[in-house]
């Protein structure tokens, strides 16, 4: 967490409350997750900006109603994070440095650091409300070269409207590279979570397509050929809980390779379905290529 920034917040809490109150929301999601940890300056309450401690900034308001129960969930969230390294037992020291010593990681801020010569772009982001930090998130599976095998256990946070019947591993067995596409991977995971089923509220296939292309994917449904063959068709055909469902759409990597074939409409799923995976995007094949 940036200390300045928080504490530039509550400096001018009455015009700033908005600001303070997605920084709050970003260190409760964070402190909410056993996935995540939240870090913070050793004996922030007792620090001095320009003057005045910390406490004082964040108490000066308390006895307000319409800010005392913000304030709370702040000190809530400070206490269930961590001020101390405990594999070194080194206390953490202010967030910016802490990030600049660290090389790679995400800053709770509403500050822009990118053009600090210690900023590296390719390994570090901010989180300055909870959609940025889903976006951070995302952005930090890759920098941190984490596998997807992962995704099994930071798949909710990061894809909370994703269902995946299928293997998140075969994402490494799509016949593309997994190190050399991992960020399309997450890019394209974005869209599905993120516009899929906002898209396929329509109908038209031609237009659905356009939709996603004009967010940077390429999706497809299956053509009349393959429709016409039984025995491929079978190949998309996916069971969730006693339930058939096809999975015929699906992105694309490269013309001949890499295929998330999903479902996007919950409003056709049998019950059985819903019951297990809610009214989210069912992943439900990732292969190579399938048979046509």
């Amino acid at each position: 967490m940036d200390e300045n920034f928080a504490a530039g917040c509550l400096d001018s809490l009455i015009d700033r409350l908005s600001a303070f109150e997605r920084l709050v929301n970003v260190l409760d999601a964070i402190t909410a997750s056993e996935l995540t940890k939240l870090y913070y300056i050793c004996d922030l309450h007792s620090l001095e900006f320009d003057g005045v401690l910390f406490a004082d900034l964040l108490y000066a308001h308390c006895a307000d109603g319409n800010y005392r129960d913000l304030i709370l969930r702040f000190d809530m969230a400070i206490e269930r994070g961590d001020s101390e390294f405990i594999e070194s037992g080194r206390s953490v020291d202010s967030g910016v440095l802490e990030l600049a010593r660290l090389g790679v990681g995400g800053c709770v801020t509403g500050l822009d650091y990118s053009a600090e010569s210690w900023w590296r772009g390719g390994k570090m982001c901010a989180a300055s409300d909870l959609p940025s930090f889903q976006l951070a998130l995302r952005f930090l599976f890759n920098a941190l070269e984490m596998q997807p095998e992962n995704l099994d256990k930071f798949g909710e946070l990061m894809f909370p409207n994703i269902y995946f019947h299928a293997d998140p591993g075969d994402l490494k067995r799509m016949g593309i590279g997994y190190r050399e596409y991992a960020s399309t991977i997450i890019f394209h995971l974005s869209y599905l979570n993120d516009f899929a089923m906002l898209d396929f509220e329509g109908n038209v296939p031609a237009q659905i397509i356009q939709l996603a292309a004009s967010r940077g994917v390429e999706i497809s449904p299956e053509s009349a050929n393959t429709h016409g063959n039984r025995r491929a068709m079978a190949r998309r055909r996916i069971e969730i809980n006693n339930s058939p469902l096809v999975c015929e759409w699906h992105t694309k990597f490269t013309f001949d390779c890499g295929r998330i074939h999903f479902h996007a409409r919950p409003s056709v799923y049998h019950d059985n379905i819903k019951k297990v995976t809610g009214s989210k995007v069912i992943i439900g094949i990732i292969a190579e290529h399938l048979p046509t």
